[in-house]
């Protein structure tokens, strides 16, 4: 559409004006010239925003790179990419950064370059690591390859010499297993008849019934065999078309799952390094700066080049806006932006990709919506509002959580000295030596001047209040630069209000504040060792509080439960009836068995449905009533398990009523289409399972424990439990068996 003659904010054509001076304008060369110059600077820019309202980067199959700067991350990965393209020597790469700096968009640019120079799509993966297992990462890296394409690279296997497929696989994946049985089913996926159930065992399953005829068993470590797949497939790529690239990012999703990694995790990470490594594949990690910390010193040592990601200098910016104006509008131009504001907005940003674009895009909006550039005072308003989430009434409330649990006493607004009219947030005192730790709330510190006036505060605090410690805490956005300036001040880090880590940050800080002062003072033992029991006493009290209400809560719910009871007791004689022309026809012996086989090694994992029983049993001499688990709930990580746990029996609950429904339907002679539906049905089913943490309920492992009647030994206890999650784990691929089966 043309738009010239038209104004661009309010779409109506513009009025034409003459050429020349207005009547009673007199000619004064340097304005007029300074005016044009402002004028062809502020070319009114389209309407469209060219920038990401988002500034979240997602990898894409199709082809469509994304607006890239090229930094030195950016350009040491792709050399070492380049690098392994040319030569064809595996190894594996790590690229590290926080939150929003780059990663996944370096990625994005990696796939595409890798893609661009083999010229075939399936050379080069990329997969977003699940917070599970290495068989969960084994099943996407499947999912994404396709049963099809893996089928046509084993094809042109077969199309070779003469000979055994299933020999020829085992002898060309001797380099990254051991296990005789990949080969076979790999083989066994090119007969149309067992590809189902070779490709059910690629992706973690039980062998079925073809496969154990073929001399197939079952493996002992399904996580390790796992990584072998990804590693054999990798190799067979890496084969037949030389190269092989797999980008993996946010692995530390992996290796933090279930908090530390434990020796098995750290030991199949190692495996499949060198997996690749042997398969001559490049793989590259991405992930958090903690990522680095998770591995142990032997992993670390097996890793190459380590990339970090670097933050974008205002230049970088500026070529950014061009970019996305070049990409968006057919022309490279700065406009509404300004080589000034490109230089506060990165400084205020600290140059972080993502809070950049995102204050770009906001920052579009402004100006075109009023048709000036972009100026400081936007820049920070924009900071402001889409930087400071929180407000300081919340902040405060979680302030004073912190301070109670710890068992400190504080003052609110407490007035310091002579500053009547300059109260601070929270005062904690040392006793009554007159001393104590301040603790300032403040919103977004953009401008210098506010550095200035924070300093100012302190110093005036500090000389009303000699003896006392200052904690800042910053509720919204705090560049770098200026939090250096403060830190020298405070002698104390500021904190910047972060939902997941305020709690810990300002404990650890008020602790370390309070004992820096009772050294200064040099308080006796005696007086130490009192502060710390009032201490102890005081969260002792907070902590009988929390379980009372717990108490409180807990008879609301048995009150909740009689009344649900009666209830139920009335409507369950009508409910057992059943409706005319209704009747599901049942499922068979096996499939049946399974789902109930897996309710139960449930139960017995949380032991919480024998425990509600117990709280509500009626008093007797062997009752032992609601003690057991009132003390488990007090954990939040029992909490966390519970719900876990209730997830995934509602989750096999729900699963056994689809498949009885489809067992109903189908059950005489199903046809292909039958087959996707229940195939469609046990992907459901593992696609929810996939994001259930069932980690967690390792930590129930002390509410499971049974009654004295069938007490168990630690040792047997462990192994029950190994038995009973084995039972659902792989429970789809059970049942698709059995049903088929026996149905």
């Amino acid at each position: 559409m043309a738009t010239e003659g038209y104004d661009l904010r309010t779409f109506r054509r513009r009025r034409r004006r003459r050429a020349g001076l207005r009547r009673g304008t007199a000619w004064c060369p340097e304005q007029s010239y300074r005016r044009i110059r402002a004028m062809d600077a502020m070319e009114v820019p389209p309407p469209v925003n060219p920038f990401s309202p988002a500034a979240v980067a997602r990898v894409s199959e199709v082809d469509s790179r994304p607006t890239t700067v090229v930094t030195s991350a950016i350009r040491d990965t792709l050399a070492h990419l380049d690098n392994y393209l040319h030569s064809g020597v595996g190894g594996t790469v790590a690229v590290v950064g926080d939150y929003g700096t780059g990663k996944t968009h370096l990625a994005a640019e990696l796939l595409a370059h890798a893609r661009q120079l083999t010229g075939v799509a399936d050379q080069a993966v990329y997969l977003d690591a699940p917070a599970d297992t290495f068989l969960s990462l084994s099943r996407r890296f499947l999912g994404r390859l396709s049963r099809d394409a893996v089928r046509a690279l084993l094809d042109e296997y077969r199309a070779d010499p003469p000979g055994d497929l299933a020999d020829r696989l085992r002898a060309e994946l001797a380099e990254v297993t051991t296990d005789p049985s990949l080969g076979q089913v790999l083989a066994m996926l090119t007969d149309p008849a067992t590809e189902a159930l070779a490709w059910d065992w690629l992706m973690g399953y039980p062998p079925g019934p073809a496969l154990v005829a073929a001399g197939v068993t079952a493996r002992q470590d399904v996580e390790s065999g796992a990584v072998e797949v990804m590693g054999a497939l990798a190799l067979l790529h890496g084969h037949r078309h030389e190269r092989f690239v797999l980008i993996l990012d946010e692995l530390d999703k992996i290796l933090s799952a279930a908090g530390r990694p434990a020796e098995e995790t750290m030991a199949r990470f190692s495996r499949m390094i060198g997996v690749f490594a042997s398969a001559g594949a490049f793989l590259v990690i991405a992930g958090l700066p903690d990522m680095l910390h998770l591995l142990s010193p032997q992993v670390r040592q097996r890793i190459g080049p380590i990339v970090r990601m670097s933050a974008l200098t205002a230049a970088d910016v500026r070529d950014f806006i061009r970019q996305s104006q070049l990409r968006a509008f057919g022309q490279a131009r700065l406009t509404p932006f300004t080589v000034e504001t490109t230089e506060y907005l990165t400084n205020l940003t600290d140059g972080v990709p993502r809070r950049l674009i995102r204050l770009c895009y906001h920052l579009y909006q402004r100006a075109v919506q009023a048709g000036t550039p972009v100026t400081h005072l936007m820049v920070r308003e924009a900071v402001r509002i889409q930087f400071d989430l929180a407000n300081r009434q919340d902040v405060a409330a979680d302030v004073r959580r912190v301070l109670t649990q710890d068992g400190w006493s504080y003052q609110r607004d407490h007035l310091i000295g002579s500053l009547r009219d300059l109260p601070v947030d929270f005062w904690v005192p040392l006793d009554e030596l007159g001393a104590g730790c301040c603790v300032l709330l403040s919103e977004s510190v953009l401008k210098s001047e506010e550095v200035d006036e924070l300093n100012r505060r302190v110093v005036t605090i500090r000389a009303a209040m000699p003896d006392s410690e200052v904690i800042l805490v910053v509720v919204g956005h705090l560049p770098a630069e200026f939090a250096a300036d403060l830190t020298e001040t405070f002698s104390v880090e500021p904190i910047v209000y972060d939902p997941q880590t305020f709690a810990e940050d300002l404990s650890g800080s008020v602790k370390a504040s309070m004992r820096r002062l009772e050294q200064a003072f040099g308080a006796d033992a005696l007086t130490s060792v009192r502060q710390r029991v009032e201490r102890i006493q005081r969260q002792q009290t907070n902590t009988q509080r929390s379980i009372e209400r717990l108490s409180y809560q807990l008879d609301e719910i048995r009150g909740d439960l009689r009344h649900d009871h009666r209830a139920t007791r009335e409507v369950e004689p009508a409910r057992r009836r059943p409706a005319v022309g209704a009747e599901v026809a049942p499922l068979p012996g096996r499939v049946a068995r399974v789902f109930g086989e897996a309710i139960a090694a449930l139960d017995q994992l949380t032991g919480f449905e024998r425990h509600l029983r117990e709280a509500f049993a009626p008093p007797g001499p062997d009752a032992v009533g609601a003690a057991p688990l009132r003390s488990g709930l007090r954990s939040r990580d029992v909490q966390r398990a519970l719900g876990t746990s209730l997830v995934l029996r509602r989750l096999i609950e729900a699963f056994r009523d689809a498949v009885a429904q489809w067992y109903d339907s189908h059950r005489r002679t199903p046809h292909p289409a039958d087959r996707e539906r229940l195939d469609r049905l046990c992907e459901t089913y593992d696609g929810i399972a996939e994001y259930l943490p069932l980690f967690q309920l390792d930590v129930l492992g002390d509410l499971a424990v049974p009654g004295h009647d069938d007490a168990v030994e630690p040792p047997d206890r462990s192994r029950s439990w190994s038995e009973a999650r084995s039972v659902f784990d792989g429970l789809s691929g059970r049942v698709r068996q059995l049903v088929l089966v026996d149905g």
